[in-house]
């Protein structure tokens, strides 16, 4: 944060002193920003990793000596800021895949398991309740056999 209020205060002065015309024929000069993006599984869930690869301002004899420093302070300054994106970006996405994962735990424990339970309980009564008559049938079966 003090790299980018740094950057921003020379950024000012670079305006004052070299004025509106210089800056946007240093913007011209600006190379474009180079990133690599790699994707690492981190407990199942992808997680972006962006590096910087190429950035900066080319510089030119013509130009002047504050604008060449807000340039490169604001180089400085996003070279530090990519750690914080990186780390930002990948709480983002384990802050999603964590309420994605309480979101199906939920569900489970509200819907599916409680209407799993009572489809048991159901079968459960069924197969006592079968058992009960299938005893005493057997019972009746061999009082019968034993007055015949």
């Amino acid at each position: 944060e003090k790299k980018l209020e740094e950057a921003y205060r020379i950024l000012r002065l670079a305006y004052a002193a070299a004025g509106p015309d210089e800056m946007r024929k240093a913007a011209l000069l600006t190379m474009p920003l180079l990133t690599e993006m790699k994707v690492r599984s981190v407990i199942g869930v992808e997680i972006p990793e962006i590096t910087l690869r190429e950035f900066g301002l080319a510089t030119s004899p013509s130009l002047n000596a504050v604008v060449i420093a807000a340039a490169r302070k604001f180089s400085e300054a996003i070279k530090e800021l990519m750690p914080i994106v990186n780390s930002e970006a990948k709480f983002e996405r384990l802050a999603a895949a964590l309420a994605d994962t309480m979101r199906k735990v939920n569900a489970l424990e509200k819907i599916i398991i409680p209407d799993h339970e009572a489809a048991i309980k159901y079968i459960e009564e069924a197969l006592e309740e079968d058992a009960l008559e299938e005893f005493l049938r057997v019972k009746k079966y061999r009082q019968l056999k034993r007055g015949a």
